[in-house]
């Protein structure tokens, strides 16, 4: 756990660009303190937005991570090695305290999707169009497939908690890689919670079978299935419609996109085919019957975003999505 600093119980302050803000704790890691602000990503790690006011002028955000003692913590250090992508979080300095590992990340500006989502249910907020839905998916699968083809890294846990829409510019960032797996020990990872009921693909409810392409892919196809309806799909069970005692029902009741969101629904015939069609692929229950490799499954979403550029009758929504982020992002971030 996170040492305190012996400040009050009476929340205790740090000033972080001119105004005062609140912190968990202190947390001390080799020679710098980082000011522990708010717990993110998934609800059962120790992962905190953190802030050092000395870094660099006026200080700067950062990811702080505490590992307990584990084999999980060792296949967290091999895909941290392998992170050296801009795209991705990387290690800015990490210490070890007895078998416990504390790790400290660059930050990520934004606001999570899991927020956004709840906002959006909530009606406190429009929905983004399904233009920008295309684009911001097409962003993110594009880093997805540069995990599995150049660093051989599985994700294994892509839901919304996991995932930020960043400030500048607007795109899906992975923030959170605690279920992640080198290609070479997937068949033998550690889950920890790292197998979400709804967007864990079906294959990976069996604790044996290792983190694909296919099963990633799968996740980041409930994601944009719910950026177009805000729903989940196969009528809100997602990945638990391909277990045995489910499938048969939740198979019956998945609906494409357009049938359920008005705004695809309102798009030309063929866009709304190619959008229903794209979505619905990746959501196959079965592996084989997903987007057989990163090539096909990134063309056809290129393509996908590529007609809603192209296409000047559709509605436009200009700057909608920078008005939500704005809205959403404080002084002291997610």
């Amino acid at each position: 756990m996170p040492r305190s600093s012996g400040q009050s119980a009476a929340a205790p302050t740090v000033r972080i660009r001119g105004r005062e803000q609140p912190y968990l704790s202190c947390q001390q890691v080799r020679r710098r303190r980082y000011y522990l602000l708010h717990p993110v990503g998934s609800p059962l790690r120790e992962r905190y937005a953190a802030f050092d006011p000395l870094a660099g002028p006026g200080g700067d955000f950062f990811q702080v991570q505490v590992w307990p003692p584990g084999v999980g913590t060792d296949q967290f250090l091999r895909v941290l090695r392998r992170l050296k992508d801009d795209a991705f979080p990387r290690v800015v300095e990490w210490s070890r305290d007895g078998g416990t590992i504390v790790c400290v990340l660059t930050w990520t500006e934004g606001v999570s999707l899991a927020d956004y989502f709840a906002t959006l249910r909530a009606g406190r907020r429009p929905p983004v169009d399904p233009g920008q839905a295309a684009r911001l998916i097409a962003g993110l699968a594009n880093g997805v497939s540069r995990l599995h083809q150049s660093l051989r890294i599985g994700h294994g846990d892509i839901q919304p908690a996991n995932v930020v829409i960043t400030s500048h510019p607007s795109r899906l960032a992975l923030i959170d890689f605690g279920s992640a797996c080198t290609a070479e020990t997937g068949a033998h990872r550690v889950d920890g919670d790292g197998r979400h009921p709804c967007y864990s693909a079906p294959e990976l409810h069996d604790s044996t079978t290792p983190v694909s392409f296919a099963a990633d892919q799968f996740s980041v196809s409930v994601l944009f299935y719910e950026l177009l309806t805000q729903q989940i799909p196969y009528a809100g069970f997602g990945g638990k419609a391909g277990r045995p005692e489910y499938r048969d029902q939740a198979a019956q009741a998945l609906l494409p996109p357009s049938a359920v969101s008005p705004a695809c629904r309102q798009l030309p015939r063929s866009m709304k085919q190619r959008l229903d069609d794209v979505v619905l692929r990746g959501l196959a229950l079965e592996p084989a019957a997903r987007f057989p490799d990163r090539h096909a499954w990134l063309q056809e979403l290129f393509e996908t975003q590529a007609r809603f550029r192209l296409t000047p009758e559709l509605p436009a929504v200009e700057n909608l999505l920078t008005r939500v982020l704005q809205w959403f992002v404080r002084p002291h971030a997610r």
